[in-house]
């Protein structure tokens, strides 16, 4: 199926690939039923006008083409695809590559597709805001409750991202071919916040809810929880709510010894690694 041609010799290849689709083509009218059709009638309406279905023709020959490629002639179609393509890539066709490189015996652990792809800003509990990343039936990853919108969006946000680019590094290292699939621009994910317009003008930041407090300060939610309930001193929560105001937990920590430094930055991470 692949021909080598020495360079220099374009209508050599070009005569071959004629002969090749002829081939196919040929193959598959004998190998499969009757080509399709599609009738419409005349404009007189004496008889019917018959429109050759080219595209199912078409599809047949790729598809018999496709299995008389070797896996890694089949790969390395796949990423020329991709290369013509000037649009940002589907991580579906990502996810492609990966399984044939798998064909290949250069298998791809990959995070959760849905991870990669999309997540939402929900509101939460009494005052709260919840990030998830993925869409049912493949599965919501919970990343946590935040404080504001802002946060929550950017726990969204920096989960895809980060799962994104340990995709990269491991297509990057798998092969040369594959670090050309790493960088190319991949298609923007679908982030959804589900805030009205006086929810997002009236977010503050500097709130934040216990989860947070217990990243700050690289302990467990309980742990957090426990200074809380054992210290009088220990600031309250806004009134109804359960975020706390930033600035005066951090000042309670500073002054106890818990504040870390630095303060880690809110990047959860779901890897949820599938090796194709």
């Amino acid at each position: 199926m692949v021909v080598r041609v020495p360079s220099g010799e374009d209508q050599r290849l070009a005569d071959h690939v004629v002969r090749l689709v002829g081939d196919l083509t040929a193959a598959v009218a004998r190998q499969r039923d009757p080509l399709t059709v599609a009738h419409r009638p005349a404009p007189d309406g004496t008889h019917a006008v018959v429109v050759p279905a080219l595209d199912d023709l078409l599809h047949r020959v790729r598809e018999l083409w496709w299995q008389r490629l070797d896996p890694a002639d089949r790969l390395a179609v796949h990423v020329a695809a991709m290369h013509r393509d000037s649009r940002p890539t589907p991580l579906g066709e990502v996810i492609t590559a990966c399984r044939l490189a798998s064909d290949c015996g250069r298998p791809v652990a990959v995070p959760e597709f849905t991870s990669m792809t999309c997540g939402s800003v929900k509101p939460g509990p009494r005052g709260t805001w919840r990030a998830e990343v993925g869409t049912r039936p493949y599965g919501i990853g919970h990343i946590g409750e935040y404080g504001s919108i802002r946060a929550a969006n950017a726990a969204v946000w920096d989960t895809i991202e980060t799962n994104r680019e340990l995709l990269r590094e491991r297509l990057r290292t798998t092969s040369p071919l594959l670090a050309g699939v790493a960088s190319r621009g991949w298609e923007e994910p679908d982030v959804s916040v589900w805030a009205s317009a006086e929810q997002r003008d009236s977010d503050d930041p500097a709130l934040v809810t216990m989860h947070q407090i217990a990243h700050r300060t690289r302990v467990r939610p309980a742990e957090a929880d426990g200074w809380r309930a054992a210290h009088a001193a220990f600031p309250p929560p806004e009134p109804g709510t359960s975020v706390w105001y930033w600035p005066l937990v951090e000042r309670w920590l500073a002054d106890n010894g818990h504040l870390p430094d630095p303060i880690p930055d809110d990047r959860p991470s779901l890897p949820r690694d599938q090796t194709f």
